[in-house]
């Protein structure tokens, strides 16, 4: 019931009274958040309190590109986060996989390539992508070699054997099946064998930006040049291996522009340089080994030039999938320390206003937080199914392929109804398009392959055609039912079969006999 007022002094206790409420629940409000602010910060202040002092890191030799970016992780470290960093020397990627795995060490700099296997099958993680390594092949200009696969029994030198060089050596041989004789010279060890012809040829995986030690060796020698890798050889290991290597060029002029080395773009294979852990690293350890990379990124330039100009977010995490969990929350929200402690203590006003919302904010935190892991859990489910497509790609492209755009619809659909953000969807979009992209360019290798196979077929037929005209029919009728036997099976995709098909009746209309053209013994036509 409403009490009638009687006069204007009523009205005006009643106000009092009203007032006076309002300003002790909004105080009540306030004294409840700062509390919650001083024991966060204290919660804060007490993890950073109990952080590690020292972590190893295992890199590469003194001098060497590795090594002096372990020392740089313990510069971003130690100024940011007061970590410091014992950088152990090594062979190179191999030794500091099997190190981590054998936990002598916390960290490990590797090539992708070399530390893609431990990671697919879930013994190491990746913290951050630290710069590109491309694939050099040195010679003298005087060696009559020019292509890789002139490389067939000369003497190569393919660095240490437990360095990142040998592991893709090795690979590079392999995939274009040559045999050579191997040489494990170190690196200045090596350059002074092909300068006296005590080798034929030397590789070298490294930086572009870090390899002075490589650019100087063109400067002081100028009987040497760089040969390029054949498309199909670069071809053969991005698709059967795209979590390893992309494609790349070497640009004119990179390592002198008087005479230029190389004198014009050189197609080669790249693989990134990235820091590994054990996914049970302390999870606060790998979050602060993060943040201090992330928040000093302009510092990795000289290893990894395009920190200089573009988002270090992006970069540094660009085109890997098993990402340590604390690393990626880094990559999302910034430095594990602070985020809290300054939404709190650095903005007074917002926390004299919040009790406005105080009831929503919480709700607004558990849906944001619910929609966090949702969206983590997508991609997590996102990279599962890509891998398992990946499992059929080699046999069985077509159907990789239309899996791949199925899961690509999924995702379309979700963002178009709202149940995905733009970042998320955006993440979702590069990981299914790089596969896309992958599953259709085997597809075309498969497609041009089956175009060669069925050319030289149609000359075999054609050779039997002028003594067994009956059997060259029939073994004309084979090759149609194999082509429909595959494009059943998803081993061929329609359009292949077309042009497949189209091969074989333009010859037979071109090459059968008129007797047979015309008469009762012409195969029956499909």
């Amino acid at each position: 019931m409403i009490p009638k007022l009687t006069s204007s002094k009523n009205r005006a206790n009643l106000l009092d009274k009203f007032v006076s409420k309002g300003i002790r629940f909004i105080y009540r409000q306030k004294a409840v958040l700062l509390l919650l602010s001083g024991l966060a910060g204290g919660i804060l202040f007490s993890s950073c309190s109990s952080q590690p002092s020292r972590i190893i890191i295992s890199s590469g030799d003194v001098g060497s590109y590795y090594y002096s970016l372990g020392q740089q992780i313990h510069n971003s470290t130690y100024a940011t986060v007061k970590i410091s960093v014992n950088n152990l020397q090594s062979q190179g990627s191999q030794q500091n996989l099997k190190r981590l795995l054998d936990q002598q060490a916390d960290f490990a700099i590797a090539q992708l390539d070399v530390a893609n296997k431990a990671m697919r099958e879930g013994r190491v993680k990746a913290v951050a992508i630290l710069a590109n390594e491309y694939v050099h092949i040195i010679i003298r200009k005087d060696s009559g070699l020019k292509m890789f696969s002139d490389l067939q029994g000369k003497r190569v030198a393919v660095g240490n054997p437990g360095s990142g060089i040998s592991f893709t050596a090795k690979r590079l041989l392999e995939a274009d099946k040559l045999s050579v004789k191997q040489d494990n010279s170190d690196f200045d060890q090596a350059f002074k064998k092909l300068k006296s012809r005590q080798v034929d040829a030397v590789v070298y995986v490294g930086s572009l930006g870090a390899s002075k030690n490589l650019r100087q060796q063109f400067v002081n020698n100028s009987e040497l040049k760089l040969l390029p890798l054949e498309p199909a050889l670069i071809n053969s290991l991005t698709v059967f291996d795209p979590g390893s290597y992309q494609g790349a060029e070497l640009p004119v002029g990179t390592y002198t522009s008087r005479p230029a080395i190389p004198d014009q773009k050189l197609p080669t294979l790249s693989t990134a340089t990235v820091l590994v852990t054990r996914p049970e690293m302390d999870r606060r350890t790998v979050a602060l080994v993060t943040w201090s990379i992330l928040s000093t990124a302009r510092n990795y330039s000289q290893f990894y030039p395009a920190l200089q100009n573009e988002e270090p977010e992006i970069l540094l995490r660009q085109g890997i999938f098993d990402i340590h969990p604390a690393a990626e929350e880094v990559f999302q929200r910034g430095d594990p320390r602070m985020a809290l402690m300054h939404y709190w203590q650095h903005n007074s006003d917002l926390q004299a206003g919040v009790f406005i919302l105080a009831s929503t904010s919480i709700l607004g935190i558990l849906l944001r937080q619910w929609r966090r892991r949702r969206s983590q859990k997508m991609i997590t489910t996102t990279a599962t199914r890509i891998n398992e497509l990946k499992l059929l790609l080699p046999d069985h492209p077509q159907q990789a392929l239309d899996g791949i755009e199925d899961l690509s619809q999924e995702h379309r659909l979700m963002f178009v109804e709202g149940t995905v953000t733009t970042e998320i969807y955006e993440q979702l979009r590069q990981k299914t398009q790089t596969f896309t992209d992958q599953c259709r360019r085997l597809l075309e290798l498969q497609r041009k392959k089956f175009v060669m196979e069925t050319l030289l077929l149609l000359d075999e037929w054609q050779a039997t055609l002028q003594t067994n005209p009956e059997e060259a029919l029939k073994k004309l009728s084979r090759i149609k039912q194999q082509y429909r036997d595959m494009l059943l099976s998803d081993q061929l995709d329609i359009e292949a079969y077309v042009e497949l098909m189209q091969l074989t009746l333009i010859s037979l209309i071109t090459l059968v006999p008129k007797q047979y053209k015309n008469g009762t013994s012409y195969v029956k036509h499909d």
